[in-house]
């Protein structure tokens, strides 16, 4: 019997040399209490002690915590290049392009500020930088709210595998206690799981004094403990509950969402994503809104300022229309300008009188005054003014900053990534040659055992053959 278990077990590892997650099973085999029979002690065979996993623990730790590690900056990289790929300025002119180009319009304008052919071309270029402002918007709304949906649904799966551990913890327990059966498979299968899990986020396994699996999350606290599992939700945080947490993505305890989780998980993809959603895609949208909520005011402040290339009554009333209405002249707007930063990309356009007719662009900062020029060249030095960043960076700086620290950011995270692939790599060589199916020592072990099944068959036939020599000594 101890030969026929011994070589159904080398069976079962054969059938599973492909399975990644399956750990190699050995019999462990311990002779009987032998008999004492006068002087003579004599042993009973052999028995299969249990079948037990080829499991190392410390091992299987830090595979789980490198796992971690690698799909944070996986998921870190994969979202930042989506980030970068908003400003990819290869297959057309950029913001920065635009920008450039809306001042230069007022330059060329300064130098004939009675041509009302460059006058359009000045109202061209700014709805450029319009459109390019509410493409970016656009963009980023879009990957955050494609964000939301990615949290949502690794929530969903996270709920799942942890559902999956208690319900594998319920039974191993029930097979153990009352059958004493052999639970080395369902044990691969939580190990599997919480493999799965360590991907989302850190774990940390160990039995507890009641000889409960507990499974926590690293800086969160316990999810799975025994048969019992907590559920988490994601949900945007509303100004009511956290005003400065307001539109971002909270992670909570199932029935405590007072309870914000988000900082807390150590690495893993959900972190990532938590991370790159309520951070750098705040900090992009939020410099974007400052960069189109600084231009609209600063040009609006100085072309307010300005008188358009008409005649100016001496009554001063402006010049009436064929209905009897009269024209404004002076205190326009260039820009339709925001009320507060908050979405300032998204609201920046022409004001209505200049997207009327490119007549009201003004350059002239005295009325009747057809060859002055300076209010487009206080706007074209705009172009160069440290207003950005409190006063230190201009346009152009200001933006290509808020470029460069997503680049950042995306190329220490590859950096990472490279050293944590290799990490795992090494360790998953580790674990294979600890727990993985060697076909060539199976191969072994089945022709021992085969062997031994055999010979131990030899020696019941032996035994029948004397017990029936005894048996015919009467006959």
């Amino acid at each position: 019997m101890a030969s026929k278990k011994s070589l159904s077990t080398t069976g079962h590892n054969i059938a599973n040399a492909n399975n990644e997650s399956y750990t190699r099973q050995r019999v462990e085999h311990e002779s009987y209490m032998p008999l004492r029979r006068g002087n003579v002690i004599l042993g009973q065979g052999v028995d299969v002690k249990a079948v037990r996993r080829i499991h190392d623990e410390l091992l299987e730790k830090r595979l789980r915590s490198t796992i971690s590690d690698n799909n944070y900056f996986e998921e870190r990289v994969y979202n930042l290049n989506q980030l970068e790929d908003i400003f990819n300025e290869t297959d057309g002119d950029g913001l920065n392009k635009l920008l450039n180009k809306f001042f230069n319009s007022f330059r060329e304008l300064a130098n004939q500020p009675e041509n009302d052919t460059l006058r359009e071309i000045v109202r061209d270029s700014a709805h450029l930088i319009v459109n390019d402002f509410h493409r970016v918007d656009d963009r980023i709304t879009s990957l955050k709210n494609g964000m939301d949906i990615r949290i949502e649904k690794t929530i969903q799966d996270i709920n799942t595998l942890t559902e999956q551990i208690a319900g594998l913890n319920i039974e191993i327990t029930r097979l153990e206690l009352d059958d004493g059966a052999e639970t080395g498979d369902l044990r691969d299968q939580r190990d599997e799981a919480i493999k799965n899990l360590s991907e989302f986020f850190k774990v940390h396994t160990y039995t507890d004094e009641k000889g409960q699996f507990t499974v926590n999350a690293v800086g969160i606290g316990s999810l799975v403990s025994g048969g019992q599992h907590q559920y988490l939700e994601a949900s945007l945080v509303r100004e009511s509950d956290d005003p400065e947490s307001s539109g971002k993505m909270g992670v909570f305890f199932q029935g405590r969402p007072n309870v914000m989780l988000n900082n807390k998980f150590e690495e893993g993809r959900l972190q990532a994503l938590v991370k790159t959603r309520n951070e750098d895609v705040f900090y992009l949208k939020d410099k974007i809104d400052t960069i189109a909520f600084q231009l609209a005011h600063s040009v609006n402040a100085i072309h307010s300022r300005g008188f358009v290339n008409k005649m100016l009554p001496v009554d001063g009333r402006g010049i009436a229309y064929n209905d009897g209405s009269l024209k404004q002249l002076t205190g326009i707007d260039f820009f339709n300008s925001p009320n507060a930063k908050l979405h300032a990309a998204r609201k920046l356009k022409l004001s209505n009188l200049v997207q009327e007719s490119s007549d009201y662009i003004a350059t002239a900062l005295a009325p009747n005054s057809p060859g002055d020029n300076r209010v487009s060249l206080a706007i074209t030095k705009l172009q160069h003014e440290k207003i950005g960043s409190n006063g230190t960076a201009t346009f152009e700086e200001d933006y290509l900053k808020v470029i460069g620290n997503i680049g950042v950011k995306t190329a220490k995270s590859k950096i990472n990534i490279e050293h944590t692939k290799g990490i795992l790599a090494q360790v998953k060589s580790m674990r294979e040659r600890v727990s993985g199916v060697s076909l060539d020592e199976e191969a072994a072990n089945l022709v021992k055992f085969q062997h031994m099944y055999e010979a131990s068959a030899r020696v019941i036939q032996a035994s029948q053959e004397m017990f029936d020599a005894v048996m015919n000594i009467k006959r």
